[in-house]
């Protein structure tokens, strides 16, 4: 949308324009946003791991480690507090929510080698 174009109408594309987010016109429609890394970059400082967004609140799953980060985002842009620790039931419940999205899309994870 934000390119011009036109959006996908294959059936299983589950994506939503963000472009209202960015022009603080609105809110999406859908309840979180998910992401998933599951793997290092080129540069090697990142940690392979899934996110999600619901709402101002943020959780990382890191992959290496299995740890959780929970950032409020509207009290914390920076992400400086994991509040995971402090609100560990909201976390799990993200964590849950997360690990059921990887489940139905069938995405893939890290292996040792």
């Amino acid at each position: 949308e934000a390119a011009g174009l036109p959006p996908p109408t294959e059936p299983s594309s589950e994506g939503e324009s963000l472009l209202p987010l960015f022009r603080q016109s609105g809110p999406l429609q859908r309840g979180e946003i998910f992401f998933h890394y599951p793997h290092f970059a080129f540069h090697g400082s990142n940690r392979p791991g899934s996110a999600m967004r619901q709402g101002h609140f943020k959780l990382i799953e890191n992959f290496d480690d299995g740890s959780l980060e929970l950032y409020d985002l509207k009290a914390d842009l920076g992400e400086t507090r994991n509040l995971a620790p402090e609100l560990p039931q909201q976390a799990e419940s993200m964590r849950q929510q997360l690990q059921a999205w990887r489940d139905e899309t069938r995405a893939a994870l890290p292996t040792r080698r």
